[in-house]
């Protein structure tokens, strides 16, 4: 974290004419650019709403990851990435003694970088990219704006274009289209498993081939027209290379070392490339893997459930093999009319908490999940209960016996990314705990109020509490009683000698009779219509704490 001291900015905050004051405001930027650099990288970067008062003080929530105001320059910060900061996304909020900014989303990736350049925004006028894996970022200036990259790539490669721009919490739909040297379109690139776009093309001929992007404004009104703002900013990967589109398996199990085999597109003869071992033993519900050999990193998912994976044949019930749970099984639907059979047993009463997950992991698979006795009776169905159109199923064993779990496509196709992680628990009991709002702010002598949602769930019966750490000195926390969860309001106390003060709070849901520890989220900003981003929650209420004005009529004339 990077915390400078508030002397010389409460210099500014308040100006004495006679009795008049002036009052500066807590940060508001909303967007940065860049909005990422390579690990190692030092660059300048903007932010789209200067503050007030600069400089804005940074949190990062990674100390190799260094914001410096630039003294030349306002709204400029000179940042500076360590090489041993962990890829994918992180969390920035700017601040000062009124307040902070809401978290802005920062990634560190692999390959070389550059920033776009106008004019770009026609075929002829397309910004030439000398090598790949390259990651572009740009911005989406105006309304109408179309941003144009040509590259050359050689026959049999695979063009590869991944675009993060509402993943980083742009207001923009933003999609992708590949031409040839004469203009002609080749390819447009779908959704994922978000409203961003991925392209991946096998080129036929050796050539310069163009990839274009623009973007409808979201959230989506009548407006048709292209859209574009200074926030509107995106970080484009483009790769003639190994380019990983997921691991396989999907998952692994938290704190053990798991061998995984990267899965995507251009890795021809490199076995090596598509080999890495993962062991993560922290609280994270997603690692994000990095290799010199690839064009971006790729996210594994982290659990608690041993892993398998599938063996084929197994489409019929006699060809299903018995599996052990609570586990995570890892399959594919490889072929049209693929149906993946696993037998389980069970006994009268057991509980079974059925899931596929697919679709978070840009998956072709439209999952229908399904339940069978011995004699083929179909005992629960599912297709969409889970995120997005995923599948899962509650359910409870009639009698003691075997039964099938089975895997299917809606429309019955299948091909080498249909693949799917099914999981089979047993209702585990369990806390999870959602503050709002993200940031606080309280002045000295006075009070502020937060909410905190505990939820009781697996048939959780303990009586948990809560504790708040990181409070300053002078400051302190009334919490209410806790044994029943629900919403409950939390009321943050700064005593009248208080001194300021930015933090990062952490609310922690214990059970003292289980050692059970739940940490509380915030809610940052998915979208249920545009899908989740690369960061949904933040795992701490920022807190301001505005030490007690003096009055101006009373200060010495």
């Amino acid at each position: 974290m990077i915390q400078f001291p508030f002397a010389a900015l409460s210099a500014f905050l308040i100006i004495f004419f006679g009795v008049s004051v002036v009052f500066a405001k807590p940060p508001s930027v909303t967007s940065i650019f860049p909005s990422g650099a390579r690990q190692g990288a030092e660059l300048e970067l903007k932010v789209a709403d200067i503050p007030e008062i600069w400089p804005s003080y940074v949190w990062v929530d990674h100390s190799g990851i260094v914001f410096k105001p630039n003294k030349n320059k306002k709204g400029v910060y000179n940042v500076s990435v360590d090489l041993s900061t962990p890829v994918g996304p992180h969390l920035v909020r700017f601040y000062n003694n009124e307040g902070s900014s809401k978290p802005c989303i920062f990634f560190i990736g692999l390959a070389e970088e550059i920033v776009e350049k106008e004019p770009n925004d026609k075929l002829n006028a397309s910004q030439y990219v000398k090598s790949t894996p390259t990651v572009v970022n740009g911005r989406l200036g105006k309304n109408g704006d179309v941003d144009a990259f040509t590259v050359r790539v050689n026959r049999g490669e695979w063009i590869v274009a991944q675009c993060f721009s509402y993943s980083l919490d742009s207001p923009v739909d933003s999609f992708i289209h590949l031409h040839n040297e004469e203009g002609v379109k080749l390819a447009f690139a779908p959704d994922t498993q978000n409203i961003d776009p991925l392209l991946a093309y096998q080129v036929k001929e050796t050539g310069d081939y163009t990839v274009t992007l623009a973007g409808l404004i979201f959230p989506f009104n009548a407006t048709a027209r292209f859209h574009g703002s200074e926030h509107t900013v995106y970080r484009m990967t483009i790769s003639t290379g190994a380019f990983a589109r997921n691991t396989y398996p999907l998952g692994v199990k938290r704190g053990f070392e798991t061998p995984v085999h990267m899965e995507g597109w251009g890795f021809g003869d490199k076995v090596g490339a598509r080999a890495a071992v993962v062991n993560i033993d922290n609280l994270s519900s997603v690692a994000w893997l990095g290799d010199s050999n690839l064009a971006a990193p790729v996210p594994v998912l982290v659990g608690d459930l041993s892993g398998k994976s599938e063996t084929e044949p197994n489409n019929t019930p006699n060809a299903a093999l018995n599996y052990n749970w609570p586990s995570a099984i890892h399959g594919r639907i490889n072929y049209d009319d693929d149906e993946d059979r696993f037998k389980v047993s069970a006994r009268k009463g057991d509980n079974l908490l059925i899931g596929i997950r697919a679709s978070e992991f840009n998956s072709s698979l439209d999952p229908v999940l399904k339940i069978e006795d011995q004699n083929g009776k179909l005992l629960g169905r599912d297709d969409d209960s889970g995120n997005k159109q995923d599948a899962k199923l509650n359910w409870k064993a009639p009698a003691d016996g075997e039964y099938l779990i089975s895997v299917s496509d809606l429309i019955r196709t299948g091909s080498d990314s249909h693949f799917y992680r099914l999981e089979i628990d047993h209702p585990r009991p369990s806390l999870t705990a959602i503050h709002s709002p993200d940031r606080l702010i309280v002045e000295a002598g006075t009070s502020s109020e937060f909410t905190v949602k505990i939820s009781l769930l697996g048939g959780f019966s303990g009586e948990p509490f809560i504790i708040v750490q990181g409070l300053p000195d002078g400051v302190s926390a009334q919490i209410p009683a806790t044994e029943k969860g629900g919403d409950l309001t939390l009321k943050i106390v700064a005593s009248e000698t208080a001194n300021a003060a930015n933090v990062p709070l952490k609310i922690q849901v214990m059970d003292p009779d289980t050692d059970l520890i739940c940490r509380s989220n915030a809610s940052i900003g998915m979208d249920k219509a545009g899908g989740e981003r690369l960061i949904n929650v933040v795992d701490h209420l920022w807190l301001t704490v505005k030490p007690k004005q003096s009055d101006p009529e009373k200060s010495p004339k």
